[in-house]
């Protein structure tokens, strides 16, 4: 049930328009996740407490960081909602029939995050706004997260903590790349970058 709801999540962030909205799907997502490591009868409680600590942190910041680089107007996707969605999926589809059973002993859990991995990496793709390609990353991770506690056992709650700390450096990183460009062009559009010259 919680690789089935991370999934729609991660594809809901592929369609929405609203940045907010996307960035309270993918915090819906890392908590969905983060509850599924509770449900491991106390093996993941440290990764499940760093999994709900990241829904509540991460959302904070990236919300920070929207309302410091308001948009004058809705930036346009190259391409229409139904064919993101379709294309993702598409993508998704193929990753997770040529992908082999990797032993969690959950192929539905496996499968899910593979698909998490390539959604994530089409929200990269598909999205014009850097906001939104930066959700499309913690989507990706998201996708590692929910193999991690999908694992018979789990993984080490340093594995979770170490992803967490380098998630948040991208984060921090990207936000300040965020805002430089908003700052430079007056929008997060990222196709715009391709008209800069030396």
């Amino acid at each position: 049930m919680t690789a089935t709801l991370a999934l729609v999540f991660g594809l809901a962030v592929l369609v929405v328009r609203r940045r907010s909205l996307a960035i309270a799907l993918v915090g819906a997502q890392s908590l969905a996740i983060g509850v599924a490591a509770f449900g491991h009868d106390g093996e993941l409680v440290v990764a499940g407490i760093v999994l709900a600590v990241k829904a509540v942190a991460l959302p904070a910041l990236l919300l920070a960081v929207m309302r410091r680089t308001r948009e004058p107007r809705l930036v346009a996707a190259a391409a229409g909602p139904l064919v993101r969605l379709a294309g993702a999926g598409a993508a998704a589809g193929l990753a997770v029939a040529f992908t082999p059973d990797l032993g969690t002993g959950d192929l539905h859990a496996e499968r899910a995050a593979v698909a998490l991995v390539v959604v994530g990496i089409a929200i990269v793709v598909a999205r014009r706004p850097a906001l939104f390609q930066l959700l499309g990353l913690i989507v990706a991770e998201n996708g590692l997260s929910l193999l991690a506690v999908s694992v018979p056992g789990g993984l080490s709650y340093v594995i979770e903590l170490g992803a967490l700390l380098d998630l948040a450096l991208v984060v921090v990183v990207a936000s300040f790349f965020t805002r430089r460009i908003h700052m430079e062009l007056g929008t997060g559009d990222t196709d715009l970058l391709r008209t800069l010259r030396d």
